[in-house]
């Protein structure tokens, strides 16, 4: 593997390591239920929730400079 796409891509690991760390707490995401059937008890026993947008935003803005897509 080239070693600078390496570098990268162990760079973006550690950033995903360090905003699921940050953002992806209990307490920063909340379970979305649109999409599931009324009554369903699917986050009784799934871990299905999403960060904030902004922390979304954050997360695609510093992988976008780390992949190199954007400066």
């Amino acid at each position: 593997m080239d070693p600078e796409r390496r570098r990268r891509l162990v760079a973006l690991g550690d950033l995903q390591r360090e905003w699921a760390d940050k953002h992806q707490g209990a307490a920063a995401a909340a379970f979305d239920p649109s999409g599931r059937p009324a009554g369903s008890d699917y986050n009784q026993h799934h871990v299905d929730v999403d960060a904030p947008a902004a922390a979304e935003d954050e997360f695609h803005t510093k992988a976008r400079k780390i992949m190199g897509i954007d400066s």
